[in-house]
């Protein structure tokens, strides 16, 4: 269950409405109906989710009540003292947010490991010699296949008879239906994969709808899956922005002219299925309209970028940061958009880009960056390096190699003024904030996220790749993982006192090494 639809439960049990929940929490009740509706994300205030749990203990005295949360909450009736019930609710309401930050974590560690092959166009050529053509799919007009087996056969002959074709054109896939039959079977992932890369390897492109009502466990390992192929640049990802009820749920893979897969289940009921494998040319034209009608109302749902697409990364980021929100950051070391003029002029000189546009860029970045927190917070998390690896000059500038096309690394002096101003802005500003992690793994990525706005996801080893995400659960689930990094304590009241005092003992240190 979401968020929204445990409060909505609980409001429901306990008769409670919007104006009496908010006067209890100090929200207004409008912003109550929100969270309701799932129209606003789950708070991200652990004392107003506590108030929540303790209203709702304090309000379900009868039998019938003790029952349903029994049941909902899988624990015995007989532990039903008010304060007990009241950090069960608390856990469970915010449950979801432990699983999520596992995930993203999980999602960022096989980022972080992702190995794409550069000579992709080669790989996807010897992979299209692999597949046998030769098999040939049914020539009915309709086939019927049922179950899983079933949806396995008919998604393969599709494929097959696209690979076949010796125009390219672009295929329109979407499906929410459970993903099992295509990931239980390792044999038959591998064989989809094949084919998907033989696909594209024609030149084919792809729209495609994900479903981001899924588990983001599951949702952001289909990304990972789908990575590869979206480094092609042959594949447009969506989403459809609302809230669905997840009852019926549908599957059409379309290859306008040629054939079409079309199927519906109910819920996570797929053994059963009917997997139509269409070949008739109206019908097919009939789903694609029906397709296209449908990603009218969806969004992107990110944009991939790689080494080569580095100017339509860099205009993307000059839009991202110019949205006033709060923002929070985290790189391998320290973010550029903090480096002191000094500081990454010097670099660009002591690399010979002195005079570029990219010079230029950042001075306007630092502008932005300024503006921002005359009315937003920014909070850039900040590891504690071994000291051996700062003399020895081995703390990479952050993002250097898909700005410059190689790693880049610091010398220790520019590091330490890098710090130094990281105080200053501590001072100086006090939208400004920072935490010192000591111990923290290092690590190859990039976490940039604006509060309910977007995040900008980057692997930032060879070769680097980065995912600008605006999706709104995808968005808030970065958010809480950074949040979490900071802790709760930190987050809600920052002591800049203290991490100024912190980052002057770490400079003192370095200086003395």
């Amino acid at each position: 269950m979401q968020f929204s639809e445990k409060l909505d439960f609980l409001m429901n049990i306990t008769n409670t409405s919007n104006s009496a929940l908010g006067h209890k929490v100090k929200l207004d009740p409008s912003y109550i109906s929100r969270l309701r509706k799932g129209k606003r994300n789950a708070t991200k205030d652990e004392t107003v989710i506590t108030k929540m749990a303790d209203y709702f203990a304090r309000h379900c005295m009868s039998y019938y009540q003790h029952k349903a949360l029994s049941d909902i909450l899988n624990i015995s009736m007989d532990a039903f003292d008010t304060n007990e019930l009241s950090e069960y609710l608390a856990k469970w309401l915010i449950s979801k947010k432990g699983d999520e930050i596992k995930a993203i974590d999980g999602f960022l560690d096989d980022l972080n490991k992702l190995n794409i092959n550069s000579k992709m166009s080669k790989k996807m050529a010897e992979t299209n010699k692999q597949i046998n053509e030769s098999i040939q799919s049914p020539q009915d007009e309709i086939s019927i296949y049922y179950g899983i087996e079933g949806k396995r056969q008919a998604a393969e002959y599709f494929l097959l008879e696209v690979v076949a074709q010796d125009k390219p054109q672009t295929l329109l896939l979407y499906s929410d239906e459970s993903t099992d039959w295509m990931t239980t079977d390792p044999v038959f992932a591998a064989r989809w994969a094949q084919m998907m890369v033989a696909v594209l390897s024609k030149g084919n492109k792809i729209k495609i709808i994900h479903t981001v009502s899924r588990d983001l466990d599951e949702m952001l390992n289909a990304i990972h899956q789908w990575m590869p192929l979206y480094m092609t640049g042959l594949i447009e990802p969506y989403h459809y922005p609302k809230k669905r009820d997840g009852v019926f749920k549908h599957t059409m893979f379309i290859s306008p002219g040629v054939s079409a897969v079309i199927s519906s289940s109910v819920g996570q009921f797929i053994n059963t299925t009917a997997n139509l494998l269409i070949k008739n040319h109206d019908a097919i034209r009939a789903y694609t309209e029906e397709f296209h009608q449908y990603l009218s109302q969806c969004k992107p749902l990110m944009q991939i970028f790689a080494a080569k697409d580095k100017e339509s990364y860099l205009d993307t980021l000059w839009e991202f940061e110019k949205e006033k929100s709060h923002t929070m950051i985290k790189t391998e070391s320290l973010s550029i958009v903090t480096m002191p003029e000094e500081v990454s002029s010097g670099i660009m000189f002591r690399i010979g880009i002195e005079n570029s546009d990219l010079a230029e860029y950042q001075r306007q970045r630092i502008k932005n960056f300024k503006k921002i927190l005359q009315a937003n917070t920014f909070c850039e998390i900040v590891p504690v390096f071994d000291l051996e690896m700062v003399k020895d000059n081995k703390i990479k500038v952050s993002f250097s190699d898909i700005m410059h096309g190689g790693f880049i690394y610091y010398m220790k002096e520019e590091y330490i003024v890098h710090l130094e101003h990281l105080v200053y802005l501590l001072n100086t500003y006090d939208n400004f904030h920072v935490k010192l992690i000591d111990g923290m793994p290092e690590s190859n990525y990039m976490v940039y996220v604006k509060e309910e706005l977007g995040a900008i996801v980057a692997k930032t080893s060879t070769p680097p790749v980065i995912l600008a995400v605006n999706e709104t659960n995808l968005t808030a689930a970065f958010w809480d993982y950074m949040r979490n990094i900071i802790g709760d304590k930190d987050y809600q009241i920052p002591n800049d006192q203290e991490q100024a005092i912190k980052l002057e003992e770490y400079i003192h240190k370095i200086k003395n090494s």
